[in-house]
């Protein structure tokens, strides 16, 4: 088959409902992106959104906390797109604006969003995906995993619905070590210093690893073991973790590659055992 027909195919089928306010913050007005399959009409209202609830990518874009936004990240979501997925795409606030706490409330704030407006794009709540790269997919998998009630004290926002699985793109997962790695003491102030509470528990409760637990929701890593700026070992160890808990899990290693460097012929491999992994094959 001629694979640029699924580009065609994506440009026929898919419409987008850009620069959607979900939360506002003082004047700051926290936006995402929605993609949704839809018949062109050609005439006003210009298309017909599909009759049936598709599956939903929720997509956290990477940066170290402190840059990139949603659009940077588009050609990421193009797979699910061209699989029939709807895909919302969220910005959320960096560290020169809030701690990652408030990182995250952002993250839980969009997905109850997407529950609040299921109807309207016929989203399938019971297909909640989660997803992002590096600090992305740190907040994917946080997003995910963390029990609101058990950190109701700290501010932790509370999440509608349940999540059906968490597609971590060489994500951090355990702060400290992560901290230790990078060694650098002014990203380590910028990440410490909003958090006006207890520092070692802070960097815990923002820790993916010490939140698995059976109810865990089945997760798949990417993560090249090359990687100098996530090392692979926080996919390893919290993979292991996982397995110890009895949570659906599989880790992609990507020999040889860096941070998300990878080749056409890799993604793909990657992206058909996404689809096995979750049965969507």
């Amino acid at each position: 088959m001629n694979k640029t027909k699924d580009v065609y195919k994506i440009m026929e089928g898919i419409s987008v409902a850009s620069n959607i306010t979900y939360k506002t913050i003082g004047s700051n007005a926290l936006q995402l992106d929605v993609y949704y399959p839809a018949k062109k009409l050609g005439k006003d209202p210009w298309d017909k959104i599909s009759e049936t609830n598709k599956p939903v990518l929720i997509y956290f874009h990477g940066g170290g906390w402190i840059e990139g936004d949603r659009t940077s990240r588009f050609l990421g979501l193009l797979p699910y797109l061209e699989k029939g997925w709807c895909v919302v795409n969220v910005d959320y606030r960096l560290l020169d604006e809030t701690h990652l706490v408030g990182s995250l409330n952002d993250c839980l704030d969009a997905i109850n969003w997407v529950n609040e407006n299921a109807s309207k794009y016929k989203f399938d709540t019971e297909q909640l995906y989660l997803s992002g790269e590096s600090a992305g997919g740190h907040l994917a998998l946080l997003a995910g995993m963390i029990d609101a009630n058990e950190f109701k004290e700290s501010g932790v926002h509370h999440r509608n619905g349940n999540i059906k699985g968490i597609i971590n793109w060489y994500g951090i997962t355990h702060m400290e070590r992560a901290l230790d790695f990078w060694g650098d003491t002014t990203y380590t102030k910028m990440i410490l210093d909003k958090w006006p509470g207890e520092k070692a528990d802070y960097l815990k409760m923002v820790s993916p690893i010490d939140h698995v637990s059976p109810n865990t929701p089945p997760t798949i890593s990417i993560h090249g073991d090359k990687d100098e700026n996530v090392d692979i070992g926080q996919a390893i160890g919290f993979h292991d973790r996982l397995e110890l808990k009895g949570v659906g899990n599989e880790l992609i290693k990507v020999h040889g590659k860096k941070h998300g460097d990878f080749s056409a012929e890799e993604l793909e491999h990657i992206f058909n055992e996404i689809w096995g992994f979750y049965g969507m094959d």
